[in-house]
């Protein structure tokens, strides 16, 4: 999104939220100065609008194509919203942006070497789905830019500045039959009451599609401004072509000693979409020396690695079920992330640390996602009860 930005707002940070709907209503179309925004998200749990993506175009398997063919012109497919007061512009002159916000406790509860667990609190309101108003439907293609002082090859089991492999692996199972993906396969599109037009996809992986990128020798360097991550992106994968794939979305990962300002005391992670080039894409930073974006210190492979993968799923989530941030969101303005941000279910000890998924032989510490319950119907939306679960 370019012109407006959004606040969300995560369920601790509620009562703040409210206070702050004096300047910003939960999806205010106002752009917030610098010292605005970090006032806005100094509160720690406060979560601001991700990323807005968009699942439209080149790439789609043969049913999306005729659906997209098929659709009336009420449907709104590529037409991004930017009045649906929800976006936070988080630097001058750039897309507005949606976060997961880092920790309330800011990691006060780490604790080096203890397995002490941090848990949020869900938000277990309803979420509405605005009729007319687009998902990604049909696969959608994972780009990757390990940006920093990343290994260039690493092994299944993490180790520090080696993720690639360990992070791929859950992305690439994520989708199995009664894995923890299938929550968003429920999310759908309509551009009338009871009519579905398309449900919610799978993600995909090419080798291709994954780039590491040494910060030593690009022109950004170690130290990135809020609106670098997008110029990363179309350097490494479209810097001669005007429009992105139209079914991709775009992860900017940086290693730990590379500063994005605001990254482990006011997100973890956000969310944006470029209405030039149709780009929906994301940062997510490692937390391995940043205790505000870390749920352990010690996981059940590596907690750097375990904790910005359940950031990545967070973001990826959040993007196809709400990619022009005007489809699926509750009335506080918390998306279907936002709405289980920091919280497990049932957990299980791993590794000297706590886990609450297993895919294959690997144990996972991945936040849940917001299950849909049963549905009513209202004017122009469909409102639908729910709860936090990991599949």
């Amino acid at each position: 999104m370019i012109f407006a930005q959004s606040v969300i707002t995560h369920p601790l940070a509620y009562a703040y939220t409210c206070a702050m709907r004096t300047f910003s209503k939960t999806r205010a179309g106002v752009l917030f100065s610098v010292p605005m925004l970090i006032l806005s998200l100094s509160l720690p749990n406060q979560a601001i609008a991700e990323d807005q993506i968009q699942g439209l175009g080149q790439g789609q398997n043969q049913n999306n194509d005729r659906f997209n063919s098929e659709q009336n012109n009420n449907f709104r497919n590529e037409q991004p919203n930017f009045s649906n007061n929800r976006e936070l512009t988080l630097e001058s002159g750039m897309e507005p942006v949606i976060i997961q916000p880092s920790r309330q406790d800011g990691g006060a509860l780490v604790k080096p070497g203890s397995a002490a667990l941090y848990t949020g609190t869900a938000d277990t309101s309803s979420i509405v789905y605005r009729l007319g108003a687009p998902v990604m439907t049909g696969v959608q293609n994972i780009y990757e830019v390990w940006y920093g002082s990343w290994s260039s090859t690493s092994a299944a089991k993490p180790t520090a500045k080696a993720y690639q492999t360990f992070t791929n692996n859950f992305l690439s199972t994520m989708a199995s039959p009664g894995s923890y993906w299938g929550i968003n396969n429920a999310y759908y599109q309509a551009t009338k009451a009871g009519v579905n037009s398309g449900f919610v996809g799978n993600p995909t992986l090419n080798p291709a599609n994954q780039k590491v990128v040494a910060a030593n020798t690009s022109k950004y360097g170690t130290t990135l401004s809020q609106s670098s991550i997008y110029k990363i992106v179309k350097d490494a994968f479209f810097p001669t072509t005007t429009l992105a794939d139209a079914n991709g979305i775009y992860l900017v990962l940086t290693s730990s000693e590379v500063k994005v300002s605001g990254f482990g005391t006011q997100f973890c992670g956000w969310h944006s979409y470029n209405s030039t080039s149709k780009a929906k894409y994301s940062f997510v930073g490692d937390p391995a020396t940043t205790s505000g974006c870390l749920a352990q210190s010690v996981g059940p492979n590596l907690a750097g690695a375990d904790s910005m993968l359940s950031v990545v799923a967070h973001e990826l989530e959040e993007t196809v079920t709400d990619p022009q941030l005007n489809a699926w969101y509750s009335t506080n303005g918390n998306e279907n992330g936002d709405k289980c941000a920091w919280t497990w279910g049932t957990t299980y000890q791993s590794g000297g640390g706590f886990a609450n998924i297993k895919i294959g032989a690997t144990d996972y510490l991945i936040q849940q996602n917001f299950r849909l319950g049963s549905k009513t119907a209202g004017a122009g939306i469909e409102t639908w009860s729910g709860t936090c679960a990991k599949s």
